[in-house]
């Protein structure tokens, strides 16, 4: 829920809660025995009045002005209640509203905290398919450096020079020579895919250092592979 749908819930229940308000104004004002008051007849006003004023001054006033000053009276005494009425009322309306108000700023957090928590997710997102696609790069990469090593080694052994050591060697410290710069870990996964004695030579071609590197960066199985075929040489 946005602020703007919050508003507007919040419009619709402060009209709903004044149409109530003016219903029970009504009720009061007209049916009074609802609300377990009883209603008083003109005449029991009269004399409730009379009762209160006994002990006051007499005064002398005609029958229209008596009629009037009880009207006023009686007036009077509907809009004190009606005041404390409305003042009562109005005080559970700003007690409401403030509910209202502490639920949707509760409401605010919320939405802030989402839609942060959505924003951190994205990125994580975005980030873990940067990873993907450079994953993939370096794989069709690597791919293509097998398919080039391999079609290398096919062009050695159909042609004439393939049976010379020394044509063979060429090619073993070309590629020597590009892995040398590579990420070990990378190498090894290539090597992987080449026949033992082809893996021996290529790291033969390459220091020490780098092949130590390429050795611990292959499976023991496979080490243990190459090492045997150093043997067999």
């Amino acid at each position: 829920m946005n602020v703007k749908q919050a508003l507007i819930v919040l419009a619709i229940v402060v009209g709903s809660l004044i149409f109530i308000f003016l219903i029970i104004l009504g009720l009061y004002k007209f049916f009074p025995e609802i609300f377990g008051l009883k209603k008083e007849t003109k005449t029991e006003k009269v004399e409730a009045l009379k009762t209160e004023y006994k002990n006051e001054p007499m005064i002398v006033l005609s029958r229209r002005e008596y009629d009037e000053w009880l009207q006023k009276s009686f007036n009077a005494s509907a809009i004190v209640a009606e005041n404390q009425f409305l003042s009562n009322y109005s005080k559970y309306l700003q007690d409401s509203l403030k509910k209202l108000s502490n639920q949707f700023t509760g409401l605010e957090k919320f939405n802030k905290d989402l839609s942060d928590s959505l924003k951190d997710w994205k990125g994580k997102y975005d980030e873990k398919a940067r990873q993907v696609q450079t994953l993939l790069a370096q794989i069709q990469q690597k791919d293509k450096m097998i398919a080039e090593l391999n079609f290398r080694f096919e062009q050695i052994s159909k042609s004439g020079k393939a049976t010379t050591d020394s044509a063979k060697q060429v090619v073993y410290s070309t590629f020597a020579k590009i892995f040398e710069n590579s990420n070990p870990q990378e190498v090894a996964k290539i090597l992987e895919h080449l026949a033992e004695q082809q893996a021996l030579s290529i790291l033969k071609s390459m220091s020490k250092k780098k092949a130590g590197k390429i050795i611990d960066a292959l499976s023991p199985e496979r080490s243990a592979r190459i090492l045997e075929a150093s043997f067999k040489k």
